[in-house]
């Protein structure tokens, strides 16, 4: 396959946006976890939140292995 000159706009711009979404999807997912714990330990103070922030710890280190797989994608299929 032959890389079409009129799409070179296009892929430019795609190799700047993967990565500003992925931080974007990153950040987002981080927020709702901590606002959720902060609601929850606002309804129920004490011991009920605990789980949730191990639930919370657990679907960020998920997030964070998601992201810097991708960025690694990203960054070796730009490197080609």
């Amino acid at each position: 396959l032959q890389p079409t000159p009129i799409l070179l706009p296009i892929n430019i711009l795609e190799d700047f946006t993967k990565p500003l979404s992925l931080s974007f999807r990153l950040f987002g997912n981080t927020l709702a976890d901590e606002l959720t714990i902060s609601v929850i330990t606002l309804l129920v103070p004490l011991f009920i939140p605990l789980p949730i922030m191990g639930l919370g710890i657990f679907a960020s280190s998920v997030q964070a292995l998601i992201f810097s797989t991708l960025a690694a994608a990203y960054i070796a299929e730009a490197v080609e």
